[in-house]
C-alpha cells in the first residue's frame, strides 16, 4: 500500500486510518503538478487501484481541464476510486 502526498515539503502528511491488518505501508510525498505525479507513481507501482479523495473543482481551470481526480481518471491504466471529502 502506497500512500501519496503531492505537496510542498512544508506541508503535513495527511493522516489516514488504516484498517487492522499486515499491511506493507509506504508513505510518498513529492512536489510537482498532482495528476501527473499520482500517475507516474501509480505506473512506477504497477498499481492496482487509484483511491483518491476528491473535492471537485477548484476555479475556471479546473473546469476547463478538469479536476485533478478527471485528469487521472482519463489516464489511468488501472481503476480509480473517487471520495469526496467532507469538510
Amino acid at each position: 500500500l502506497t500512500l501519496l502526498h503531492v505537496g510542498p515539503s512544508t506541508s503535513k502528511f495527511p493522516s489516514v486510518r488504516i484498517p487492522d491488518g499486515d499491511w506493507n505501508i509506504e508513505q510518498v510525498r513529492c512536489d510537482g503538478n498532482p495528476a501527473a505525479e499520482i500517475l507516474a507513481i501509480a505506473k512506477d507501482k504497477q498499481a492496482r487501484l487509484i483511491i483518491m479523495v476528491t473535492s471537485g473543482e477548484h476555479g475556471w481551470l479546473d473546469v476547463i481541464r478538469g479536476s485533478t481526480t478527471e485528469q487521472v481518471m482519463r489516464e489511468a491504466n488501472c481503476p480509480l476510486l473517487a471520495v469526496p471529502t467532507f469538510f
